[in-house]
């Protein structure tokens, strides 16, 4: 993301939290390898286009190459081991930053391990008042999101069948791109459905199911804390962003069994539930974006004051 600055800290707060106005560099969809046609496009037409805009600033969503200053990368993340030539281009591309921000504490260990890079933390912002929690009586309803391999899906979709065996009567519903479909009757399948839905369904429902097997701040967790609701999730989900036994379960294996175990304390036990879920809508407070925005904004006046 690009974001223009006004020259007042107020105004400035103000624009960079406004992403209503979106520029293009690409009039028709790239052929080929996508990864590389946007970094030709920002490497060749980039910079041109951010003057134009009047930029003063620029905050990257990852890392291209962009002879602009001053600017800042943002990573979300390391999800594969990368081979010596990626490793060589993307420290490349990172020097030429004038800071780097990673979202997560444990992230930036990994990327200064992996990528011999330091970075600042800066958690990923929430628009608090887009949630809200939901019924005080919840539907016999499990959320998982994510169907990419790294989501690990089956994991949830066995756990509940599990929960069902033990006769509770619950459902998952798996939410993300279009995937393969894992036939169950304990599921219900919703590809690609609008961002309001997905959160209706976090308000109705039990608890939040993530056992990935890697991430680096897992932005749905948020969005179901900001929703009341309790997530039950793996060792890879940050500690920084679930305690366990304060706003949420940690499970500390890809066992289905061990993930039913933690949603039956859910199902079973009122008292959990309800202090997992005030807990979870406190924590979330600390990820306001109008606080994340002014984290932004002083990084960025600390660089155009060098």
């Amino acid at each position: 993301m690009i974001f223009r600055l006004a020259r007042h800290p107020r105004r400035a707060l103000c624009t960079l939290m406004d992403l209503s106005r979106i520029c293009g560099l690409r009039a028709e969809p790239c052929e080929g390898n996508p990864w590389l046609m946007i970094a030709w496009d920002w490497g060749i037409e980039g910079s041109r286009l951010l003057r134009e805009e009047g930029v003063d600033a620029a905050i990257v969503n990852g890392v291209v190459p962009l002879r602009f200053k001053p600017k800042v990368a943002v990573n979300h993340g390391i999800a594969f081991r990368p081979g010596k030539l990626y490793l060589w281009a993307t420290r490349a591309l990172y020097r030429g930053y004038d800071r780097v921000v990673c979202v997560s504490e444990q992230l930036r260990c990994e990327v200064r391990s992996v990528l011999g890079v330091d970075c600042e933390v800066v958690p990923l912002p929430l628009k608090l008042n887009l949630y809200g929690p939901g019924p005080e009586e919840r539907e016999n309803l499990i959320v998982h999101v994510g169907t990419r391999p790294v989501k690990n899906p089956r994991v949830s979709v066995e756990a509940v069948e599990i929960l069902r065996r033990r006769g509770f009567d619950v459902k998952l519903v798996v939410v993300g791109p279009p995937s393969a479909v894992i036939e169950s009757r304990a599921v219900e399948w919703r590809f690609s459905i609008p961002e309001r839905e997905k959160v209706e369904l976090l308000r109705r429902a039990k608890a939040l199911v993530l056992p990935s097997s890697y991430e680096a701040l897992p932005y749905v967790c948020l969005e179901a804390m900001a929703c009341g609701t309790p997530v039950v999730v793996s060792s890879a989900v940050p500690e920084e962003v679930v305690v366990d036994g304060f706003n949420g379960i940690r499970v500390g294996s890809l066992d289905p069994r061990d993930y039913a175990d933690a949603l039956e304390r859910l199902l079973v036990d009122g008292e959990l539930w309800s202090r997992l879920s005030r807990n979870g809508l406190e924590f979330v407070k600390r990820f306001d974006h109008v606080e994340v925005a002014k984290r932004y904004l002083s990084i960025i006046g600390g660089l155009r004051e060098r």
